[in-house]
């Protein structure tokens, strides 16, 4: 246990400071990030002053001239109502340009020419000029397109400035990516490291209770010899008093390490999740508030790390899983035809897809736990029927046979079958013999079968013919 706790919080320690150290990088490019965006939105407001006064301008014009042609009293209204708004926008704009002396110069140098301008538009207006002064136009007409000129060459300076602006923006975009980018490679490689270095210790420990609960059979088989003794030799109650008592601790012992194993599980599992959850919850954020930023490649990137993401989190789950295994009640009795007959329910629309063939005989009642006995049966058929081709028509036939101490099931299908080589290891947790893009799962199916044949004392076993189906042999104590 010392070692498991010095692994599980080296480990712990390690992703959860990689974890703080991305996410302050992140934080940090969202803020520069969000800075940029701001800087470009200004740029904007500026030009669209910018433009608004240009309008503005041509509008005060157009009215000073039609007033000049026609003496008309609504031109000279709007001609002022144009200049109330001249007025205005150019404050605007000189607030807005406040921290730019060169685009204040150019603000202040329009204001003046604009100042001779309004003044000789307001003469004119005063002295009511009418059509012998349209002479005087192509002046006026010169003097406004200088003043177009000093705009066009503030929206220049704004522009290159967007430019500038736009490029920060987008160096900033693809350094919160690439940020994203480490924090999923940090947190996969520190899983990896920790699931690698805890695997080895859950194989021992489980190794251990093997052991043990052989010790406890022996034991048992000990216990039932001494009786019959008993009767023979009163001087042997003793040592089956002693062997009883022995019985008894190695018991507890297993009891104390199943207890340590299922907690270690557990917390291992809800621990991990965590960094997932990190994880996910930035890609999500990420997403909501910058979808317009996700094209191309980025998209397709985003959907490689949820996918990844989403396979780690059912490999918890079934380690988790795996974990709580014998404890979902007490044993009782189990009508297994009863069971079967649930589980042919429960697949009843793959069964009617695929023509399913499943043959069985009637079944024995048998002691154990309700659950994982479904569970044991429902693995079993759907690992039979998912590795069958799938232009092959499913034939599954579960046989048993009843000895003195145990029930012998044979579960047989006629699927792709298992290469020799790989009989030892089909039952390891987290074991493929497939890649995921052929079949899916996350290879802890038969590990779960494994480990619920050792909870009612019994073992399992395969045979097959690659290429020709698989026999899955297990026993259940009585």
């Amino acid at each position: 246990m010392k070692r498991i706790r010095k692994v599980g919080l080296t480990n712990f320690i390690l992703l959860i400071s990689s974890l703080i150290l991305v996410i302050i990088l992140i934080g940090f490019s969202f803020i520069r990030n969000a800075t940029s965006a701001n800087e470009i939105a200004h740029t904007w407001k500026v030009k669209s002053n910018i433009s608004q006064i240009s309008a503005t301008i041509s509008r005060m014009e157009s009215f000073g001239l039609a007033y000049e042609a026609t003496g008309k009293i609504k031109f000279k209204q709007a001609f002022r109502d144009a200049q109330e708004e001249y007025d205005s926008l150019l404050t605007s704009l000189e607030n807005l340009v406040a921290d730019n002396n060169d685009q204040l110069q150019r603000i202040n140098i329009i204001s003046q020419q604009m100042q001779g301008n309004i003044a000789l538009f307001q003469q004119k207006l005063d002295s009511g000029y009418s059509l012998e002064n349209l002479q005087q136009k192509e002046i006026e007409l010169h003097f406004m397109m200088d003043v177009e000129n000093k705009l066009e060459e503030l929206i220049a300076v704004e522009d290159a400035l967007l430019e500038e602006r736009n490029q920060k923006f987008t160096i900033w975009k693809y350094i919160i990516v690439g940020a994203l980018g480490i924090a999923t490679i940090i947190v996969f490689l520190s899983l990896f490291n920790l699931i690698k270095k805890v695997k080895p210790l859950i194989e021992e420990l489980l190794a251990t209770q093997h052991e043990l609960e052989q010790t406890n059979r022996n034991m048992e088989k000990a216990l039932v010899e001494l009786k019959i003794l008993n009767e023979e030799k009163e001087s042997e109650i003793l040592a089956k008093e002693a062997a009883i008592g022995e019985a008894e601790k190695l018991n507890e012992s297993l009891i104390a390490k199943n207890q340590q194993l299922d907690h270690f599980a557990y917390v291992a599992s809800h621990d991990l999740q965590e960094p997932l959850r990190t994880v996910s919850n930035y890609l999500e954020i990420f997403q909501e508030d910058f979808p317009e930023r996700l094209e191309g490649e980025a998209t397709m990137y985003f959907q490689f790390i949820n996918k990844a993401v989403e396979r780690m989190r059912n490999l918890i789950s079934g380690l988790l899983s795996f974990s709580r295994l014998g404890t979902s009640g007490q044993m009782e009795n189990i009508d297994l035809n009863a069971t079967l007959q649930k589980i042919k329910d429960d697949f009843d629309t793959v069964i009617e897809e695929r023509r399913i063939i499943l043959e069985y005989e009637t079944l024995p009642v048998i002691t154990g736990y309700r659950m994982e006995i479904k569970q044991l049966f429902q693995n079993l058929i759907s690992n039979a029927i998912k590795f069958t081709e799938p232009q092959t028509q499913p034939h599954i036939v579960i046989t048993f046979e009843e000895t003195t101490n145990y029930y012998n099931f044979h579960i047989s299908d006629n699927g792709i079958g298992i290469p020799e080589k790989d009989f030892s290891k089909v039952f390891d947790m987290f074991s493929r013999l497939h890649s995921t893009k052929d079949y899916e799962g996350q290879g802890i199916g038969l590990a779960f079968c494994k480990k619920i044949v050792e909870l009612h004392l019994g073992n399992i076993w395969v045979s097959s013919k690659f290429g020709k189906g698989t026999t899955v042999h297990f026993t259940l104590k009585k």
